[in-house]
């Protein structure tokens, strides 16, 4: 069950590092899974080297190996900025979403304006692009499963009894109190038109 994003300021939901940190990790090794199969389709299939992000244009030498693993330390540096952003700010997913993309955008730019062939910028801004929309959308969702209501204090003030983790079949059924009845009997309803008033009196009140 994944809960919206809530003000921090007042301490009432936690993050749970363990778990951010496994998706972290994980979210490293898709990254780098990516990156290895990027570049073995772009090297073997297109015959078109992986470019640098520098202003010479130089392709990477051994990007097979290179790039998978700062694929890997850009995941695990991203899921330290998302973490970060989990307990600095109110809405952290935003500011970690708007934060990638703006890096993405800029590493993409650096390797169009770089040096080399149209069809390397073509081909690393792809695989950069790949790797990054990779690492956001996962880490993203696990910013989603990452947090819980704080157990000293709840959403709002309001202390969290965990009403909603059982589902809502195991919930008893709550009825609204019962109006007074204005014939004298206590509590219950009637069907009023299945009875009579008798106004000779109390004794006598229904037939």
């Amino acid at each position: 069950m994944s809960y919206p994003q809530r003000s921090w300021d007042d301490g009432d939901v936690e993050v749970v590092a363990k778990r951010l940190w496994a998706g972290g990790v994980a979210t490293a090794l898709v990254a780098a899974g990516i990156a290895f199969v990027g570049v073995l389709v772009i090297n073997s299939i297109f015959e078109v080297g992986i470019q640098t992000a520098g202003r010479s244009g130089a392709l990477v030498d051994n990007a097979s190996t290179v790039l998978p693993i700062a694929a890997g330390i850009a995941a695990l540096a991203s899921t330290g900025l998302l973490h970060l952003l989990l307990l600095t700010t109110p809405r952290p997913a935003s500011f970690f979403s708007a934060i990638a993309v703006l890096v993405i955008v800029v590493l993409i730019l650096q390797v169009f304006l770089a040096d080399g062939t149209i069809s390397a910028h073509i081909a690393t801004g792809i695989l950069y692009a790949a790797i990054g929309i990779a690492i956001v959308s996962m880490l993203s969702g696990v910013s989603a499963t990452s947090v819980r209501p704080a157990t000293h204090g709840g959403w709002g003030g309001r202390q969290y009894d965990g009403r909603y983790d059982g589902g809502y079949g195991n919930q008893e059924p709550q009825y609204p109190p019962q109006p007074p009845n204005p014939y004298g009997q206590q509590g219950g309803y009637h069907d009023q038109r299945t009875q009579r008033y008798d106004p000779r009196g109390s004794q006598d009140r229904w037939r």
